[in-house]
């Protein structure tokens, strides 16, 4: 039931408005402008949240630790589990709960932790090369494809991208010098990966003419 504050009347539709004095009515005892989301509310169930998964994660941490040792075995596969429960706590603290991080930041933030993880894995069960042979140039393909779908979207500030872009060159970059020192067994992927950055590189240079160059020349500090 609403009520207006002014008049004293009780309302009995929906109403927002006294038909009386034209007043703004108050519902169940608060006003209508206090119908704006709790901030202060969304971030403290983020954090009781952030809690919860940290302690299930030093819990499971801790179990899984115990049963390695347990079992008297020569793989530590509990650090695997320890790790991925710290990236879960990276997801939560810094990818979802930190507002200030840009995203671009976290998507390479993201990136580059999930590929540490899974090498990681990797070396723990005998290290068969299956994380630099196939996962990282993987996902530095998947990192690509979303610059592209964000320069797609985001068509006023395209050029913004770039710098990404050279980031993911680099680091492909690294994925052939890998190959040619013969940590990277398997290259296929790994030249695939250098090559679809450098045509997609050139394509958004290309195409994008002066806005292009003038955003690499701003951002490298070049008159």
């Amino acid at each position: 039931m609403n009520k207006c504050g002014k008049c004293g009347v009780s309302i009995l539709d929906e109403t927002e408005v006294c038909p009386l004095c034209r007043c703004v009515v108050e519902s169940d005892g608060a006003k209508m402008g206090a119908r704006y989301p709790d901030v202060r509310f969304i971030e403290k169930k983020l954090e009781l949240i952030g809690r919860i998964v940290l302690f299930l994660s030093i819990v499971a941490g801790a179990a899984a630790v115990w049963l390695n040792y347990m079992q008297k075995t020569d793989v530590w596969w509990s650090v695997a589990v320890c790790g991925g429960l710290c990236y879960v706590q990276l997801v939560v603290l810094y990818l979802i709960k930190n507002k200030h991080a840009g995203y671009r930041n976290k998507v390479v933030t993201g990136t580059a932790c999930g590929i540490a993880y899974v090498i990681l894995v990797d070396y723990l069960f005998g290290f068969t090369r299956w994380s630099v042979n196939y996962v990282v140039p993987a996902a530095l393909l998947a990192v690509d494809v979303m610059i592209i779908v964000a320069m797609i979207v985001n068509l006023r500030s395209w050029q913004s991208y770039l710098l990404f872009q050279i980031f993911v060159i680099l680091c492909s970059g690294v994925c052939v010098l890998l190959s040619l020192a013969g940590v990277i067994t398997k290259p296929a992927m790994s030249y695939a990966a250098f090559g679809c950055s450098c045509i997609f590189f050139l394509a958004a240079f290309i195409i994008g003419g002066r806005r292009a160059g003038n955003e690499l020349r701003r951002r490298f500090h070049v008159r």
